[in-house]
């Protein structure tokens, strides 16, 4: 396949010089190696920007397309998925809501087609419920090979290393981390996300080695958060478990790590479950630690990994085992597949509905204590088994459309501060219409 060129359409002037151009370099399988602009074009009205994917990412970026166009459209933005060249395209339209929805749209794009960033994950960014660091440590533009003079065996070497902390440095942060081929990416806390970019800075540009730039991380975030032991025993910085990161197609290391803490009194359901964890995940080629002593559980892929699509899998039930209080079996028939799951967080963590919406406490507290006293029937209505955490609320079902519904009630009731009472008259209502339409169907054929 012919190297593709993304072409712009200027609608900012002020942010984009419309003489200018550039094209899309990719290696000879099509993975993007260099990224660049073509910022030319017949109308001023209009920008757009594409990007190629791998192979690889094909399957994943197809099965979440719905949800990501449906994600760029409350922005105002378009976007296209290309299966025969591999690439994304997202354009500006008259309802795209200024320039930062562009750029933000622009960069999740890239994510999704440069690093194994769950798309999931990538629409909570654009968003704006999670904080992100992408840095290109290669020679692309704007890497730091690039930038630096950086020679190959030099990057190789320190990228090793880089990718033997890695599950250390999960572990530290609680940010979830991908290495890819000449990105590294994190998810999670603007506090270690700086801290991260700097190892990893540090690391690729200084030779420096990362356990030791790991414990001075490790000296800052118990300075700055007051934690008094960020030690974990489980987990040795030198060295990764001996089976290694996992290789891309190239034989370059690509990890995926992630570090997830337990809401207390989660410890024991986790512990129960961890023997099936271990063993679903050792198929895969990932491990994963628990660190009893920090209520924490840590997963990263190894050289082993088959599939690294399945941690995203894993990561959901790590969170949904560590975070709620949905049963153990519940949690593996979702892994399975054999389940649907909803969570929406409700309070006032980063994209919880009192922080996104400024919900004060006091009616917080109200309308969850009115959501308690309907659960069973929401639950029928809904069809769906309901379970409420101090911040989130959790439905499990096999219905997509009752897991829609399921979400629809609970943004009602905290959101508009709906009572659960009216929601439940309208929708015995809507049934039986519903039913009544159906006889009458009948009736008539």
């Amino acid at each position: 396949m012919a190297a593709s060129s993304s072409r712009f359409h200027n609608s900012y002037p002020n942010k984009i010089n419309s003489s200018e151009s550039a094209t899309m370099e990719k290696r000879e399988n099509g993975v993007v190696e260099h990224m660049q602009i073509d910022r030319s074009g017949p109308s001023c009205n209009e920008t757009s920007f594409s990007a190629l994917f791998h192979e690889k990412r094909e399957k994943k970026l197809q099965d979440a397309w719905p949800m990501l166009e449906s994600s760029f459209e409350e922005f105002g933005v378009s976007c296209a998925l290309n299966l025969a060249e591999r690439s994304v395209t997202v354009s500006t339209t008259g309802r795209t809501k200024g320039r930062n929805s562009f750029d933000k749209a622009t960069r999740i794009v890239e994510l999704l087609a440069t690093t194994h960033v769950p798309p999931y994950l990538a629409i909570e960014i654009l968003n704006g419920d999670r904080k992100h660091i992408l840095i290109k440590t290669g020679n692309q533009q704007g890497g730091l090979c690039s930038i630096y003079g950086i020679k190959k065996d030099q990057f190789v070497k320190q990228r090793e290393c880089l990718a033997c902390s890695l599950e250390a440095l999960a572990a530290l942060t609680f940010c979830y981390l991908f290495l890819n081929e000449d990105t590294v990416a994190a998810v999670g806390d603007p506090l270690a996300l700086m801290a991260i970019r700097k190892l990893v800075v540090g690391c690729i540009v200084n030779n420096a080695d990362p356990a030791t730039t790991i414990s001075e991380v490790k000296t800052v975030l118990r300075r700055r958060q007051g934690v008094e032991n960020l030690q974990h025993p489980n987990v040795d910085y030198l060295r990764m478990e001996n089976s290694g990161p996992s290789l891309d197609l190239y034989g370059m290391l690509e990890v995926t790590s992630f570090s997830k803490t337990c809401y207390i009194g989660r410890e024991k359901v986790v512990q129960e479950a961890l023997p099936f964890l271990q063993s679903f995940l050792e198929e895969y080629g990932i491990s994963c630690t628990l660190n009893m002593a920090e209520r924490s559980m840590t997963l990263s892929t190894t050289r082993r990994t088959k599939d690294p699509d399945v941690m995203d899998k894993a990561v959901i039930l790590v969170e949904l085992l560590a975070r709620t209080s949905i049963p153990a079996c519940k949690a593996i028939e979702i892994l399975h597949g054999r389940l649907q799951h909803e969570v929406i967080k409700t309070g006032f963590q980063e994209g919880g509905l009192c922080s996104k919406y400024g919900i004060k406490k006091e009616r917080f507290v109200k309308n969850k204590d009115r959501f308690k006293c309907y659960l069973q029937t929401l639950a029928r209505l809904s069809k769906c088994e309901i379970y409420i955490n101090e911040s989130s609320v959790v439905a499990v079902g096999t219905s997509g459309a009752g897991l829609r519904r399921f979400r629809s009630i609970v943004e009602c009731c905290f959101i508009k501060d709906e009572d659960p009472a009216t929601i439940v008259r309208r929708l015995k209502l809507n049934g039986e219409t519903y039913r009544l339409m159906k006889k009458l169907e009948a009736l008539c054929l």
